[in-house]
């Protein structure tokens, strides 16, 4: 099976292993998304995102940032945007393009919600991105921690079920963000889906009050310790 960049998400390896696309994490990712805007004041009449998935994010977001006019996702897999377009409003569209060549008007405000790390060249990515907009959110996870250090065959089932070709901390993501010309401005940690269901076990429970006992205490090093957390960044493109 190829694995290797664009082609799990065209030729359907992508969807057989994941057939939801992670939508059920959509809700909370909207919301926070909602929280960056608000704190930073933002009054986008266009929101787009790249690599849009099922829909699910943005047809949440258009609930919540009512003042937006336009939300447009773009997606390159058939069957992601097959179901996203039964999401589509008179406010919301999806289309089956590469955005860099669909969108000919730049966006007040554009999305990139897990997508940098399944980009093999991300960084030519990043370059694609700037003329898109002028503000941006990121959501990125954070796999690089003591944790898959020690077992880095966490990082491994993570290549082969959900296609992460990149590892990142914190400080690789905002590194490379800067590195391509672009100015963080805001940042807000997210949790993992340990952290947001109820526990199995005891052992998860106890496991997970470890976890937010070191995260209310310390949490940068709560982060690179345990893992398993994202962080959303708001940032925007240098003139």
């Amino acid at each position: 099976m190829d694995t290797s960049g664009e082609n799990i998400y065209t030729n359907g390896s992508y969807q057989h292993k994941n057939p939801a696309w992670f939508a059920e994490d959509s809700a909370w990712k909207a919301r926070v998304i909602y929280e960056l805007i608000k704190r930073n004041r933002l009054t986008p009449a266009s929101i787009t995102e790249v690599g849009c998935g099922v829909g699910e994010i943005l047809w949440q977001l258009s609930g919540l940032v009512k003042e937006t006019e336009f939300f447009t996702g773009y997606d390159i897999a058939p069957f992601a945007i097959e179901a996203a377009r039964k999401k589509e409003t008179e406010r919301v569209r999806f289309y089956l393009a590469d955005f860099d060549v669909a969108m000919k008007i730049p966006a007040d405000l554009l999305l990139v919600i897990d997508v940098i790390e399944h980009i093999p060249d991300y960084y030519g990515f990043l370059q694609k991105l700037r003329n898109k907009s002028s503000q941006f959110i990121f959501h990125v996870p954070l796999d690089l921690s003591c944790r898959t250090l020690l077992k880095p065959q966490v990082i491994r089932q993570q290549r082969k079920d959900v296609g992460h070709l990149h590892y990142f901390s914190k400080e690789h993501i905002l590194w490379a963000l800067e590195d391509n010309g672009f100015t963080v401005v805001d940042v807000e940690y997210t949790f993992s889906e340990t952290d947001r269901n109820a526990p199995r076990s005891f052992r998860a429970y106890i496991k997970k009050q470890a976890r937010r006992f070191s995260y209310f205490f310390a949490r940068e090093l709560s982060v690179k310790l345990w893992g398993g957390y994202s962080i959303m960044i708001f940032c925007t493109r240098n003139e």
